[in-house]
């Protein structure tokens, strides 16, 4: 056994012991010796992320993004790590690298890397290689799940609606599509009745409190809510949310840590601070909030501007700022975080960020990074993008609240679940956008949700004149405008602007006391 494969075993051994450093220490001696090898950058920069430092991370993915991929389950591994590190142009580079070989694929390969493009916001191309995949194999559930959501992100309902329905037809207890089919309900009022009874069919199937159960009891709320079944309603919402919050790691005490924390070291000296001074670039501009907040039809009605780009929900942010710290917080940022944040050198975080985000503007003078949660870092930005521009949209708390509680999430928004949790929650950003709002003067701007619907044109004058541009006509007539919508507004939002309606959590007034007690004198 030469020394190469001797260090390769070591460093699969220190993986298994979940022993990071150890196993960096020796993948990097193995890339270091066949440095035209990717195999060995990938490793390195697969444990490198594991054992906490962001920063050679990337370096060792840029290594092996400059090298031939020779199988797929390395060219998979590499795009799993352009994915999590935000890199959107280095992830679409490689997919249309490895395009020639997608007859050689695997088709579950191909499936995984429209999955992987898909969360990059890249829903065009994840198209085609689903296209592909269904080319081969027509029976694959996974596959038309996704090519669904695809769809749907792209605004083509009737395709998502066949698309989701064949991989039910293929899967019948698949819970995710159901889930997802739900959201299309606005679009198939007649079908209400057959989709409710099949939920219930498959949840009857499900483990209780398992990943299916919470889809399809998330599911099953949306659509009795809709049939004006509101006892049902209510008891499929909490059964989702208990089963959710079950499963899930969440310290309350921490986030409100955060929100105490972020105010200290954000004074309106620090946020004044010297950051990348960007003259001639594109201006970023962070939409930001609570989720559910309406930050997607202010983003849809910007995108109608001639100097703006819609650029959607960016995780760039976080990821240079990881980066620059060589750091991985828990969830967006935490309090470790902060107290490295406090020696960086902003200018060159900045920097890094505009290089890797700018693409998004497309030519024109600005681009929205639509991430609600943006709300934490806006301190952080403001001093590392002195030019950047804030709108914080909101709604009152009961509704955003409750909007938050019916909605199902991946792996954000953990406070969601629990009505006293999201309370707190909410006091916490609230309190915090006031912080933000003190320090950061003209370049901060509050929109209310509802006033955007009661009178969009003077509203939108409004957020216009915050950015230094004019209003163009048109830019109202969004509900037929293009580009990829991946929210949780994706159906709604092409709908078009609709008059304020009475709030959704009216039939559940009793079963929210906790949360109206929690919110004090913000739920009136």
């Amino acid at each position: 056994m030469d020394g190469h494969d001797a260090l390769w075993r070591q460093g699969n051994a220190e993986a298994a012991r979940r022993n990071w450093p150890a196993a960096a220490a020796c993948f990097r001696a193995c890339a270091e010796q066949q440095p035209d090898q990717a195999v060995g950058w990938v490793a390195l920069a697969k444990a490198e992320g594991l054992a906490g430092h962001p920063r050679r991370e990337r370096a060792a993915t840029e290594r092996a993004l400059a090298l031939e991929t020779p199988d797929w389950p390395l060219a998979l591994a590499l795009a799993r790590l352009l994915q999590a590190q935000h890199d959107v142009v280095s992830l679409q580079a490689l997919a249309t690298r490895l395009w020639p070989r997608a007859a050689d694929a695997p088709v579950e390969s191909l499936v995984e890397l429209a999955d992987l493009l898909g969360q990059a916001d890249a829903h065009a191309a994840a198209l085609s290689w689903l296209d592909a995949a269904l080319a081969r194999d027509a029976t694959s559930a996974p596959a038309w799940y996704l090519r669904g959501t695809t769809q749907l992100f792209l605004g083509d309902f009737a395709a998502a609606r066949a698309d989701l329905k064949q991989a039910i037809a293929l899967a019948p207890h698949f819970a995710h599509a159901h889930w997802r089919l739900s959201e299309l309900r606005a679009h198939d009022r007649p079908g209400a009745a057959a989709r409710i009874t099949r939920l219930q069919a498959a949840r009857e199937q499900a483990a209780p409190g398992s990943e299916h159960d919470i889809h399809l009891s998330f599911a099953l709320h949306a659509e009795l809510h809709d049939a004006g079944r509101h006892d049902e309603a209510w008891g499929a919402l909490e059964r989702g949310c208990a089963a959710k919050r079950a499963r899930l790691r969440y310290d309350a005490a921490a986030d409100q840590r955060l929100f105490d924390a972020l105010p200290r070291l954000c004074s309106a000296g620090f946020v004044q601070g010297p950051g990348h001074a960007g003259e001639g670039e594109p201006v970023p501009v962070f939409i930001v909030g609570l989720f559910r907040a309406g930050s997607t039809v202010l983003e849809r009605l910007l995108a109608g501007h001639s100097q703006l780009a819609d650029g959607g929900e960016s995780r760039q942010f976080s990821a240079s700022l990881r980066e620059a710290a060589d750091y991985r917080p828990a969830g967006l940022l935490d309090e470790e975080m902060l107290q490295r944040a406090a020696g960086l050198d902003f200018a060159a975080l900045g920097a890094d960020f505009m290089a890797r985000s700018a693409w998004r503007a497309r030519g024109r003078a600005g681009w929205t990074e639509k991430l609600p949660s943006n709300l934490l870092n806006a301190g952080l930005i403001a001093r590392a993008l002195p030019r950047a521009r804030f709108i914080h949209v909101f709604r009152p708390a009961m509704d955003a609240c409750f909007s938050n509680l019916r909605q199902l999430y991946g792996d954000i928004c953990r406070y969601s679940y629990d009505q006293r949790e999201l309370a707190a929650y909410w006091r916490g950003q609230h309190a915090l956008a006031a912080h933000w709002r003190s320090v950061l003067g003209e370049r901060w701007l509050d929109l209310a949700h509802a006033d955007l619907l009661r009178d969009p044109e003077g509203q939108l004058r409004r957020v216009l004149a915050h950015l230094g541009l004019d209003y163009e006509p048109g830019m109202l007539d969004f509900a037929t405008r293009g580009g990829a919508v991946s929210t949780a507004s994706a159906s709604q939002v092409r709908g078009g602007l609709r008059a304020p309606s009475p709030p959704d959590w009216l039939p559940y007034r009793e079963a929210l006391a906790p949360l109206a007690e929690a919110l004090g004198e913000f739920a009136g």
